[in-house]
């Protein structure tokens, strides 16, 4: 009996970008911006961030207010609730036959690089029942929410035969993806959304990121005046012990 095994190659193959691993940032406020206005128009409906509050969003952010009411608020909540979504865990299930997870501390649990790779790892898939996979997480049962942007892809396939005593056993090995039918957006563009709907999330997933950094010169000052005053402090102690 023929077996056929897909193998998905490593990253070099995934996202374009050589070897090297995406790393969030979380200072770039434009980007968080952006990454909010794509988080609340493709990713909202279905998956919360039940740990984050809007108000907090828009300070954080830079957002003003009542822009931040108007564009980011489409649920009805006012702006001290959490960013949870109107679909129930029981509504979930029997939709889609599981809940989408909640992606406030996904960062967190599988680092920005991970985030990124499964946003620019989507490729069409007859096989899987939404007709999407994801080299990223082989298996995914969810759609690419961003396909209108990024477009289409399709993998291309390396085959090969092992036979043994058991059979005969093929694998297909995907060495590349390719467009197939493009989007709004070129390449490069989609890069720099997934990015910033990266940034967003490793935000979420340690708001006081922001305000630690922003406290940490001060700290810094703080301690070298400190250290400033123990010194002097210290040599008018010893100046008496001296004499």
């Amino acid at each position: 009996m023929k077996k056929i095994v897909i193998t998905v190659l490593a990253s070099l193959f995934l996202t374009n970008s050589g070897f090297a691993k995406y790393s969030a940032d979380i200072f770039d406020k434009n980007s968080l911006q952006r990454g909010a206005k794509y988080f609340v128009n493709y990713c909202a409906g279905c998956h919360s961030l039940k740990f984050q509050r809007y108000n907090r969003t828009f300070k954080d952010l830079g957002i003003d207010p009542e822009l931040g009411k108007q564009s980011l608020i489409f649920t009805g909540a006012v702006a001290g609730e959490h960013m949870n979504i109107a679909m129930n865990d029981k509504e979930a299930k029997k939709w889609f036959s599981t809940t989408p997870p909640d992606l406030s501390l996904t960062a967190r649990a599988k680092s920005a690089d991970y985030i990124y790779r499964y946003l620019t790892g989507f490729y069409v898939d007859e096989s899987r029942p939404l007709g999407f996979n994801n080299l990223a997480f082989n298996g995914a049962s969810m759609p690419n929410p961003l396909w209108q942007l990024e477009g289409l892809k399709e993998p291309v396939f390396i085959e090969a035969e092992n036979c043994d005593n058991s059979g005969c056993k093929k694998t297909k090995t995907i060495t590349e993806i390719k467009i197939v039918e493009k989007g709004s957006l070129n390449a490069d563009e989609y890069k720099q959304v997934a990015a910033d709907l990266t940034n967003f999330l490793s935000y979420v997933a340690d708001p006081s990121a922001l305000k630690r950094a922003a406290m940490g010169p001060w700290v810094l000052l703080f301690c070298f005046l400190l250290t400033l005053f123990f010194y002097l402090l210290k040599r008018e102690y010893w100046r008496d012990i001296r004499r």
